[in-house]
């Protein structure tokens, strides 16, 4: 299938986002709580994979926004789950190169070290158009 990608950018698509070695973006333990890490888990069909792309910019699950640590703009700043505020670091721009680009800092969402192990948290890096930057 073409993916939770594929649908209009003005209307809300929601489906898994999957990664590195064919892995879901995915909310650690299914935990709704503001902080909780984003990360990447094997697919397995549950919300806390389930994702929204917004008409707003924002990438949601389980009613809550990915959104980067401390507001931050560095290399290496963690994604969490958090409630959703408008705020820059909550904003997404899903490229047509399958990167997704915080444009705050300008910077792709990231598999840390290139890791497709169960449980690697997602984070922002330079965009390289490295593997662990390409997201369907």
């Amino acid at each position: 299938s073409a993916g939770l990608f594929a649908a209009s950018p003005a209307q809300a698509a929601t489906g898994t986002i999957t990664g590195l070695a064919g892995k879901c973006l995915d909310v650690a333990g299914a935990n709704s709580a503001d902080g909780t890490a984003v990360q990447l888990y094997d697919c397995n069909g549950t919300n806390a994979q389930q994702w929204t792309v917004g008409s707003d910019g924002t990438i949601r699950a389980l009613g809550k926004c990915l959104d980067v640590t401390g507001n931050s703009t560095a290399d290496g700043a963690k994604t969490q789950l958090w409630t959703c505020t408008g705020g820059a670091n909550q904003k997404w721009t899903v490229t047509a190169a399958h990167d997704i680009v915080n444009p705050q800092a300008n910077k792709c969402l990231d598999v840390t070290d290139n890791n497709s192990a169960n449980g690697t948290r997602t984070q922002i890096w330079s965009c390289t158009g490295a593997a662990n930057q390409k997201w369907n």
